[in-house]
């Protein structure tokens, strides 16, 4: 059989225990812990449908996979880009414990790496928040797909990003419409705190910056105002 036949077949196998198709004896679990090193070696395969078809495989196993974390890292920087699909989509699945590596890929030479891996923090959610500190940082990309997708993911983390607040605030200033629009709204999320930052911008030389914090300040009136109206008796 061939390599990539053996691991979709697997795939298949690995997805039945994990979803109840299968008994999910101590047996099939074992079997499952044993094929990890031989996936996370397919990982490196020269051919890009196995690499992929490796990334798919460990994504049907979840957390349990986490010694591929590394060798799914290095995917992200894949030539192929269904190889860096799956790999991120992978590391989504694994959830924080892919965040340390992840972080690490902020800081890629490649932007579509960099936004790859700001994006998978996005989709990671709140369990993503190690990385905020990071996030931020990237805020200061030279790519604007990167600066808003990090903004995006900040968004994600709600008022437990208030660390990213002044990041967010320059980028009310971006030259990028759209990194300027998802900054707003990214600060819009944080509520009353993200205030002061938004003060000093009502000043900016650019009328858009300032009816952009002006609109940012109002929403995040209302959303207070609503507040109070649902804890009232």
């Amino acid at each position: 059989m061939k390599p990539l036949m053996v691991l979709l077949s697997l795939g298949v196998f690995v997805a039945s225990v994990g979803y109840g198709q299968a008994p999910q004896d101590a047996t099939a679990r074992l079997r499952l812990d044993a094929a990890i090193p031989a996936l996370t070696e397919a990982l490196r395969d020269r051919d890009p449908s196995v690499r992929g078809a490796a990334a798919i495989a460990i994504r049907e196993m979840g957390p349990e996979a986490k010694a591929a974390i590394p060798a799914l890292a290095d995917l992200v920087r894949d030539p192929d880009g269904y190889v860096r699909g799956a790999a991120a989509q992978t590391l989504e699945r694994l959830g924080p414990q892919a965040v340390p590596s992840l972080v690490s890929l902020l800081r890629d030479e490649e932007p579509r790496v960099r936004e790859l891996a700001a994006t998978t923090l996005r989709e990671i959610g709140s369990d993503a928040k190690p990385a905020i500190p990071a996030l931020a940082d990237a805020l200061r990309d030279t790519s604007p797909s990167v600066r808003a997708v990090a903004a995006l993911a900040l968004r994600e983390m709600g008022p437990e990003a208030k660390a990213a607040i002044p990041a967010l605030a320059e980028r009310v200033r971006d030259p990028d419409r759209y990194v300027r629009g998802i900054a707003a709204e990214t600060l819009e999320r944080m509520g009353s705190q993200a205030v002061p930052s938004l003060l000093p911008l009502l000043r900016d030389r650019d009328a858009r910056v300032r009816e952009l914090a002006v609109e940012t300040l109002r929403q995040i009136g209302l959303e207070i105002e609503l507040n109070k109206g649902d804890k009232s008796p």
